[in-house]
């Protein structure tokens, strides 16, 4: 199997739904894509963030005037289905269907022109970066949608070449069942922002409790038990 991994990332009002990113930089999403057809294509994703974030995607997803698939200067047209599959606090789980897609062109339907069919898209989004990972049996054309993607780009929009190789593993949302409270998937983020997982530590617990205005002992609460939290969900409960 071979991976193809690129980014395309947005420029403020280029796109309704990654503007709701941008404005909220906590807001992550993980999305697994696959095709049906050479003009259709499903999509589940899972969202983690603040709960204005959350509503503020949910109503895009929902709403049948907002166009958002397509990547070139001509919008697409095509029958949507979308479903919330979970909903709570600090997460939604959405599914995408799209059919008859004409006029402008996905990532998707770009891919579904150049790539063998069965090719299978992970994504994820987070600040203005809308990162893609494309699992496939052969690379014989991939330069084909290369040039299709860096090309024909609109306005706002700029393709950012990853690699092209053997796939390294899955490694995508593998730990997407686990759910960490709001209070505790901030701290982890924020931590992770500054470099307090990185060795040698980029910041102490100190200056990360008064980066987030709590006090130290709240912080390190907040991360032990997240750190539990996950590492219980990867490997289980304590034989």
């Amino acid at each position: 199997m071979r991976e193809f991994t690129f980014d395309v990332v947005y420029e403020t009002g280029a796109d309704p739904v990654m503007d709701v990113f941008i404005e909220h930089p906590t807001l992550v999403a993980e999305a697994l894509h696959g095709d049906v057809t050479e003009d259709g294509f499903w999509r589940v994703e899972r969202l983690t963030g603040p709960p204005a974030a959350l509503d503020a995607v949910e109503r895009l997803r929902l709403d049948e005037t907002v166009r958002t698939a397509s990547v070139t200067e001509a919008d697409c047209s095509a029958t949507r289905v979308h479903d919330v599959l979970e909903r709570s606090e600090d997460e939604r789980v959405i599914y995408t269907y799209l059919e008859g897609v004409e006029d402008g062109e996905s990532v998707q339907t770009l891919a579904g022109r150049y790539l063998p069919r069965g090719s299978l898209f992970c994504t994820s989004r987070r600040k203005s970066r809308h990162g893609w990972r494309v699992f496939l049996q052969s690379d014989e054309k991939v330069g084909l949608l290369y040039d299709a993607l860096s090309a024909n780009l609109r306005q706002g929009l700029t393709f950012h070449m990853g690699h092209l190789g053997d796939a390294e593993g899955w490694g995508h949302d593998s730990l997407g069942s686990i759910s960490l409270p709001p209070d505790q998937r901030r701290a982890m983020r924020a931590a992770l922002d500054h470099g307090y997982y990185r060795t040698p530590r980029a910041i102490t617990l100190d200056d990360l409790a008064g980066e987030l205005d709590v006090p130290r002992s709240t912080l390190s609460y907040r991360l032990r038990r997240a750190e539990e939290r996950l590492v219980t969900g990867y490997l289980g409960e304590p034989s």
